[in-house]
C-alpha cells in the first residue's frame, strides 16, 4: 500500500504543524540569505579590486567617483577610507563602524535558523512522547498488549522524531554555512579597507 506524504504528515500528529511552521520560516531564511550572499559578495570585491587599482596608481579623484557611482549601502564601507581630510584614526574609527553595519546586515534573521535547530528536535521528542502515551492508552483500554494495538502511536512517534530532526538538521546546517560566509566576507572588507586606508594616507603623505 503506498503512503504519500500527506498521509505521512497527518499520522505525526499535532507536533507536525508547528515543525510545518518552522520549515517554513527556515527555507523563508535561507533562501533570503542565499540571495543576498551571492548578489552583495561579488560586488564588495569588484568595488575593493576597483578602489585599490585607482588608488595603486595615485588616481585618488577616480577611486571617490568609483565609490559615488556605487549603491550607497556598499560603498559606504570604503568612503572613510578615501577622505583623508580627517586624521587617520577618526577614518578607522568611523570605517570599523560602517564594517559593524556589515557585520549585522549579513546575520540578519540567522538567529532564527539558530533558534528552530535548537527547538525542534525537542517538538520532535515531544511528538514522540505523545505518541508512546498514546500507544499505552491503547494497551490499557483494549486490555491487551500486541503490535496492532501500539502500532499507531508508535508510528507517530517515530514519524514526529524523524520530522524535528529533518527541521533541525537542514537549520543548524545552513545556519553555520551562513555565520562563516557572513565572517569570511567581514574579514575580506576588513582586509580591503585597511590597505585602502594605507594607500590613501601614504598618498597624501606622497603629495
Amino acid at each position: 500500500m503506498e503512503i504519500n506524504i500527506g498521509q505521512i504528515f497527518f499520522r505525526g500528529g499535532w507536533v507536525m504543524w508547528p515543525l510545518l511552521i518552522f520549515s517554513v520560516l527556515s527555507w523563508a531564511v535561507i533562501l533570503e540569505r542565499i540571495y543576498t550572499y551571492v548578489t552583495l559578495r561579488p560586488k564588495l570585491t569588484e568595488l575593493a579590486r576597483s578602489l585599490m587599482q585607482s588608488l595603486s596608481s595615485g588616481n585618488s579623484d577616480a577611486a571617490k567617483q568609483i565609490c559615488q557611482s556605487g549603491k550607497p549601502y556598499i560603498t559606504e564601507l570604503f568612503v572613510n577610507t578615501l577622505d583623508t581630510k580627517r586624521p587617520r584614526e577618526l577614518a578607522e574609527r568611523m570605517t570599523e563602524r560602517s564594517r559593524v553595519r556589515l557585520m549585522s546586515h549579513l546575520k540578519r534573521n540567522l538567529w532564527v535558523l539558530g533558534t528552530i535547530g535548537s527547538a525542534s528536535p525537542f517538538i520532535g521528542l515531544l511528538g514522540t512522547v505523545v505518541g508512546i502515551v498514546k500507544a499505552f492508552h491503547n494497551m490499557s483500554e483494549k486490555g491487551a498488549g500486541g503490535f496492532s494495538v501500539v502500532a499507531g502511536g508508535i508510528s507517530e512517534a517515530l514519524i514526529a522524531t524523524a520530522a524535528g530532526l529533518v527541521v533541525a538538521i537542514v537549520a543548524l546546517i545552513t545556519y553555520n554555512i551562513f555565520v562563516t560566509t557572513a565572517n569570511q566576507t567581514i574579514n575580506g572588507v576588513k582586509l580591503a579597507t585597511e590597505e585602502l586606508l594605507d594607500l590613501s594616507y601614504s598618498n597624501t603623505t606622497t603629495n
